[in-house]
């Protein structure tokens, strides 16, 4: 009897795990970086690049999504422009036609809400629905949703910095509180086949020079769990959309998505060979790249010009279809937003479970 309960507990374990890998597709969008430079300026208000954000908001929500993932860099967060509750208002406005649509968005913190007098219970004043399910001291900031076939992570990189916390060294013994090991349980102990991560940073260098880097240790325990579930990273912080993989310790690789186009001024791809100095001195494999060419040190993915834009993520089964499209009509260099937005595939790429 022991024996028959025991086959069938294993065969309905069996057939939950196969309804989850073979869902119906379904939809996600992931974009960030939308802080303006000022006040009215360059198509901004209160410190949200309104003139880009509201033109991808809209296309978003006629993409039909299950939900929307935005790490980071909502606003400025510069004082003299507002407080940054007037600032994240302004951008809940910008994101009307999404949240409109009654779809979920799941936001995290960058490096710009992390500015001015107690920005964590600033943060949670303007999300206060933002899941609570996170680690004692980053409720609200770290979290994890399950949805479908798929469990999305998300955590705060700033919450819980170590006192000594350098951004201009990449050493384990001063840099820490990161990755909370809270992430990477979550990972580990995932029930779904798909996995995703978000923050704010991104795990490689890329423009700039604080990233999670900074932290190698715990970039790379991060990246270890994200290859043993084969689960894919997306971040911001370097305004440019960037699509690359590095290996983890097993040789497994992982790739990385930076979607930080939504409004902020574009940066180039220009220190990712830095990489190779530090830690296992591992330099990313660029599959795409569309970044700020005014540097001249750095050539775009079929010759695309530095463009704004929005990711979607199609889930079907062991299949992840990823589509990059950018705001091509979009006069970036006098920030004029044309009357009729027009979205572009620019880069399409899949992942497959094994």
């Amino acid at each position: 009897m022991k024996r028959f309960i025991r086959i069938n507990l294993v065969l309905g374990l069996f057939i939950l795990a196969s309804c989850a890998v073979f869902a119906a597709p379904w939809k996600f969008a992931m974009f960030c970086d939308s802080r303006g430079d000022g006040t009215g300026v360059e198509g901004s208000v209160l410190g949200v690049r309104t003139s880009v954000l509201t033109a991808i908001a809209k296309a978003v929500a006629k993409e039909h999504v299950d939900c929307v993932i935005f790490p980071g860099d909502e606003v400025n967060g510069d004082a003299k422009i507002g407080t940054i509750q007037a600032q994240l208002t302004e951008w809940k406005k910008a994101m009307s036609p999404i949240y409109s649509a009654k779809i979920p968005v799941y936001g995290f913190r960058g490096n710009h809400e992390n500015q001015q007098k107690d920005p964590i219970t600033a943060w949670n004043s303007i999300f206060p629905n933002l899941p609570k399910n996170g680690p004692d001291g980053a409720v609200g900031l770290t979290y994890y949703v399950n949805h479908k076939n798929a469990r999305f992570i998300g955590f705060d990189p700033y919450a819980d910095r170590s006192p000594t916390y350098d951004s201009k060294a990449y050493d384990s013994v001063k840099n820490y509180g990161i990755v909370n090991p809270w992430v990477l349980m979550q990972i580990k102990d995932a029930p779904q086949p798909w996995v995703f991560v978000f923050s704010h940073e991104p795990a490689f260098i890329g423009h700039h020079t604080d990233c999670m880097a900074n932290a190698p240790g715990e970039r790379d325990a991060l990246w270890d769990a994200l290859g043993a579930r084969h689960a894919v990273y997306m971040c911001g912080h370097d305004h440019m959309y960037l699509r690359h993989t590095a290996p983890d310790s097993k040789g497994n690789q992982v790739m990385e998505l930076v979607v930080g186009t939504a409004g902020a001024p574009f940066y180039p791809l220009d220190k990712t060979l830095e990489n190779a100095k530090y830690d296992r001195e591992i330099v990313p494999t660029v599959q795409f790249v569309n970044a700020d060419l005014d540097l001249g040190v750095n050539k775009n993915t079929n010759d695309n010009p530095p463009e704004f834009g929005y990711l979607i993520v199609t889930v079907n089964g062991k299949k992840a279809i990823g589509e990059w499209k950018g705001f091509t009509n979009y006069d970036y260099k006098n920030w004029i937003a044309p009357a009729h937005p027009v979205f572009k595939t620019l880069d399409r790429f899949e992942v497959t479970l094994p």
